[in-house]
């Protein structure tokens, strides 16, 4: 810049600029020379060419005119183009720099100019004499001979541009702004103190808003017009240091005497960068980057990256990035890509729009595509194998073929898929041979190559603007065609011009985008049936909808039944381990897969052992193992297979999660409450409020406070609606928290049976008070027992004690009664059964407390001692009474007496204790693991196999007391034969 000054002031005003040295100050504005050789200014070149001052304060004299701040321009330009008029000596330069302070801005250096000139030329119209200026000029460190060049300049450039048509006398010569004063409100005459100060303090703020506003505005039209001749001067704050990056890779830093040196915005304009011990930025101003594209387009690059299509904008659009000289101005911002790339845009809007259907399309054909393909699409669910529908490039070929490369538009706003079809019928009229209609196409389609190219220029290279090329050849010049006003093209990539052609492409075809079954399916598949793979899972209670998805890993993979709330602890376990008929023989075969080697040979070939297994109708209520590995066995000829197959070990091999049933658990509204494959779990975390919602709205069936049988006969089921379900409920009596009988409605069967055995009882208490009260009181002998069972509360082992003799005595083996009759007749056995059991429960109760007090008081420090407290907290923890079988209350003082001889016996043989031991706790366990497993799963524990306890119990008299003898013959081998029936 400052050799800018010196070329400009060596010259001379009255020395003319020629164009080459027009041209190579060009190469560093906003102007350009053409590519070829051959060239001529244009007109805006012509301009700057007779202005006598370097072509970037040239160019931006020819901006001023365009933003109305010729006057400002001129003030500035003029101060760029000689010696800076701020001194700063050596001696004097903190004294310097605070005069100068009260020109500075905050925001730019050239408004400093400005603020110079404003207050040299208010000192002369106060008509001060020449030293009196020099005074002042001396008081502010201003070089008076420097301000007077610059006036001078100042007047010879505003002459010019005066002369050139650039602006008027009057607007060429710039006049310092009053400093307009705070005017007071003129309502303040009739107010208070108070209300005066806030008035005023409100007129203050508004007159600072008035003088910012008025600031900004010429803020902008000033720096714009300076953009376009410092525009290779611009700088972006870099993020992870103090400098700036510049145009071509450069880094500068702003000179330290700059006003913007401290705040340091994010990008700036410079009037020169010069290099000393490092590149400096010299006079910079803030600048907005949206102002480098608009005042420069032809110098900013265009690139376009990640082209998609947009679901929400209905068009194809792409990230542009704009760059100046390498320089990023604008990262990243949506632009519709069809402008930019139309082959490639509607490529994206075919596969997003269409293919992918990722569109809010509103049409005929868009509907019925998409139902044909969401249903050949379940059929690839259902056979979980993706070789039913067409790929996706099958549907992009068939639209490909269907949608035209470009879409014309005419004046009457009908969109065409060729040039043909937007020509009036006047015009098909007036060229009967035809050949004009040819001439007149080949004419449009050479305009749009034309406005496709200008296109490419922008996105590729920068265009010509200030010089422009000059060639002969005539088919680079665009001519007129007469079709060119009257069709436009378009590129197809947004859904607003695809929907107004395909209005036009439908008059002739209105199928012409429908897709047909055969277009969508690679093959038949025939074997995917209704039978094969139901919509609807059908029980006693209604039929629930079937869904199915093939996606692996996913937790919807499989097929899923959705169930209201109110009947899932009706779902039966064992049912949905058949899934659909469609899935299950591969399941079956994974089954298959995962038993040893030596079985599995007998199931050989695979396939039609599982379709002989299916023929012989097993029953899809129960269990899939057990019945299986019957078939196995039966199959083999050898029955004794089935101890070779440990089916809990069968049942525990985790299988893929899309061969069970997922279970979707909905309330009322359809809201999803849970879901999973695991019914149990399910039941477990929502049975009560399944029973609960169940129950609702069925008072009509319901009672509360019973106090005798007046509730007529009871149904084993009932029938009724609930919305659009036909549910069966199960009436029983049932005991309250607070006490009270009420007669409820259950959702199965068992909790029915379970409820309503206890509140037959409490029914049959109020019926026989006095019996009951009499037994309350205690059974004989209780007080002693109670002192040598003292682990066990009183009071706890007195109810427990009466509950047990009131199940007995009451009800025992008998059908519970679900009439009035039934039930008298019941209360007459209670009274005659009562003594008795009450008389057998004292006498086994007082057993059982002299054998616990004399076990007890031998354990001691004894070796067994741990082993055996645990046993004893197994018999005869809190609750037992209600807990042990009638049958086995007259062994328990056996059982007692058996852990006494142990004691015993235990010196005389201790590896055999702890042998016997052994094998008692592998029985054990596997009683205990298989009743977890069921209670876990939800199902009931087998009468066999809750004998099978104390079938273990009889096992320890016989080992460790064989003299006390057993009511059955028992060893550890007959209990293993035992298991394997159970």
């Amino acid at each position: 810049m400052q050799n800018m000054k010196n070329q400009v002031r060596g010259s001379g005003m009255d020395a003319r600029s020629n164009p080459v040295n027009v041209s190579d100050g060009l190469q560093n504005s906003s102007g350009h020379i053409g590519a070829n050789t051959r060239y001529r200014l244009t007109k805006l070149g012509e301009q700057m060419a007779r202005l006598p001052i370097d072509p970037k304060i040239a160019r931006i004299l020819l901006a001023a005119k365009k933003h109305d701040c010729m006057a400002e321009i001129l003030v500035i330009a003029s101060a760029l183009s000689i010696q800076d008029p701020r001194e700063r000596p050596l001696e004097a330069r903190d004294a310097a720099a605070k005069a100068h302070e009260r020109f500075t801005d905050k925001q730019s250096d050239f408004l400093a100019y400005l603020n110079i000139w404003d207050s040299f030329q208010r000192e002369r119209d106060k008509g001060l004499s020449n030293k009196q200026l020099v005074q002042w000029c001396h008081q502010y460190f201003l070089s008076h001979l420097r301000m007077r060049e610059w006036r001078e300049l100042h007047h010879q450039l505003a002459q010019t541009a005066i002369e050139m048509g650039l602006t008027t006398k009057e607007a060429a010569f710039r006049q310092p702004p009053s400093q307009e004063q705070l005017r007071p409100s003129e309502s303040q005459g009739d107010q208070d103190l108070a209300a005066k100060l806030k008035q005023k303090q409100l007129d203050k703020k508004q007159h600072r808003a008035q003088i910012r506003a008025a600031k900004e505005a010429g803020y902008e039209q000033i720096h714009r017009a300076l953009l376009t001749g410092l525009i290779a001067n611009v700088g972006m704050k870099s993020p992870d240091g103090n400098d700036y990056t510049g145009a071509r890779g450069s880094r500068f830093h702003l000179f330290p005497a700059s006003a913007l040196f401290k705040a340091k915005p994010k990008w700036v304009m410079a009037a020169e960068l010069v290099e000393t011990t490092r590149l400096y930025a010299r006079d910079v101003a803030v600048i907005q980057p949206e102002w480098i594209e608009q005042e420069a387009p032809h110098l900013v690059r265009y690139h376009y990256f990640e082209p998609h299509w947009e679901q929400k904008r209905g068009e194809v659009v792409a990230s542009e990035r704009v760059t100046l000289y390498g320089l990023t101005v604008l990262p990243r911002r949506p632009v519709s890509y069809g402008k930019v790339a139309p082959e490639e845009a509607r490529e994206i809007f075919i596969r997003g729009a269409l293919v992918a259907q990722e569109s809010n399309l509103q049409t005929a054909f868009f509907a019925h595509n998409k139902k044909l393909i969401k249903e050949i699409t379940e059929l690839e669910h259902k056979s979980r194998k993706q070789d039913v529908l067409v790929d996706d490039e099958a549907l992009f070929a068939f639209y490909n073929e269907r949608l035209p490369e470009l879409v014309w538009k005419d004046a009457k706003g009908g969109v065409w898929g060729s040039e043909e079809g937007g020509q009036t019928q006047s015009d098909k009229m007036a060229d009967q041979n035809g050949q004009a209609n040819q001439r007149n196409a080949g004419r449009v389609a050479q305009a749009t190559h034309a406005d496709a190219n200008d296109a490419d220029n922008r996105k590729r290279e920068p265009s010509s603007h200030t010089l422009q090329n000059v060639s002969d050849d005539p088919k680079l010049k665009k001519q007129p065609a007469s079709q060119k006003g009257c069709l436009k093209p378009l590129p197809l990539a947004d859904i607003r011009t695809f929907e107004a052609w395909l209005k036009t492409a439908e008059r002739d075809n209105p199928r012409l985008l429908f897709l047909s079954r055969d277009d969508l399916m690679q093959h038949a598949a025939a074997h995917i049936t209704e039978e094969q793979f139901p919509k609807f899972w059908q029980t006693a209670d209604g039929k629930f909808k079937l869904s199915y998805r093939f996606e692996p890993h996913h937790p919807l993979d499989g097929v899923t039944m959705t169930v209201p709330l109110t009947v899932l602890n009706r779902l039966h376990a064992p049912s949905l381990e058949w899934l659909v008929p469609g899935m299950l023989r591969e399941k079956i075969q994974l089954l298959i897969k995962a038993l040893p080697k030596q079985i599995r040979r007998i199931c050989v070939p695979v396939p039609d052992f599982i379709t002989k297994f299916l023929e012989s109708n097993p029953n899809r209520q129960a269990a899939i193992i057990p019945q299986l590995a019957h078939f196995i066995a039966k199959s083999a000829g050898d029955m004794r297979i089935l101890e070779q197959i440990d089916q809990d070990a069968w049942a525990a091999q985790e299988l893929p999660e899309h061969c069970y049933l997922n279970l979707r658990i909905i309330d009322d509204g359809g809201q999803e409450l849970a879901g999973g494959r695991k019914l149990h779990e399910l039941q477990q975390q929502l049975g009560q409020a399944a029973a609960v919602t169940f129950r609702d709205n069925t008072q009509e069936f319901e009672r509360d406070n019973v106090t005798a049988w007046d509730i007529g006969t009871l149904p084993e089921s009932i029938k009724f609606a609930r919305g659009k379900q036909q549910l069966t409920g199960y009436l029983g009596l049932q005991k309250e928290k607070d006490g009270r009988i009420a007669l409820r409605l259950f959702d199965t069967n068992e909790a029915a049976e379970q409820a309503h055995r206890q509140g037959v009882i409490e029914l049959m208490k109020l019926q026989l008070k006095e019996q009951v009260k009499d037994l309350n009181k205690g059974i004989q002998g209780f007080t002693q027992a109670a002192m040598l069972l003292k682990h066990i509360n009183a009071d706890t082992l007195r109810d427990d004690l009466t509950q047990a003799v009131c199940d007995r005595a009451f009800i025992g083996e008998d059908e519970l009664p679900r009439n009035e009759k039934a039930f008298k007749e019941q209360i007459k056995r209670a009274r005659s059964r009562l003594p008795a059991v009450k008389e057998a429960l004292s006498r086994y109760l007082q057993e059982t407390a002299a054998a616990y007090a004399e076990l007890n008081g031998k354990l001691g420090k004894h070796p067994l001692t741990h082993l055996l407290r645990l046993r004893l907290q197994t018999l005869l923890a809190a609750g037992f009474a209600t807990r042990t079988p009638w049958t086995q209350w007259p062994r328990l003082p056996i059982y007692l007496k058996a852990m006494t001889l142990r004691l015993e016996k235990y010196s005389s043989n201790p590896a055999r204790d702890a042998a016997r031991e052994v094998d008692i706790r592998e029985l054990e366990q596997m009683w205990q693991e298989k009743t977890d497993s069921l209670i876990k799963q939800g199902l009931p524990v087998s009468d066999d196999l809750a004998a099978f306890k104390w079938m273990i119990e009889e096992l320890r008299v016989s080992l460790f007391a064989q003299e006390l003898k057993t009511p059955y013959p028992v060893s550890v081998k007959r209990l293993l034969k035992v298991w394997g029936n159970i």
